[in-house]
């Protein structure tokens, strides 16, 4: 999730498990509260102070080829 914060600066909330299912209006809806709570601030800078977008990152972890575990030393 990205957000604007009191400063201007774009700030980054990554999340690790989310629930893949939710519509766009509740993603909305959610970081809109979360940017009401100001729950996140640097002094007084709200770090979370506007939402800007929510995305979902996909990563896929491949193996190399022909790589074998290394024995312990």
């Amino acid at each position: 999730m990205s957000f604007k914060s009191a400063d201007t600066r774009i700030k980054y909330l990554r999340l690790k498990y989310v629930n893949e299912t939710l519509s766009a209006e509740d993603v909305q809806e959610t970081m809109l509260k979360m940017a009401a709570a100001k729950l996140f601030a640097k002094g007084d800078v709200a770090l979370y102070d506007q939402p800007v977008a929510a995305n979902i990152v996909e990563t896929t972890k491949t193996p190399f080829p022909a790589a074998e575990p290394v024995p312990a030393a």
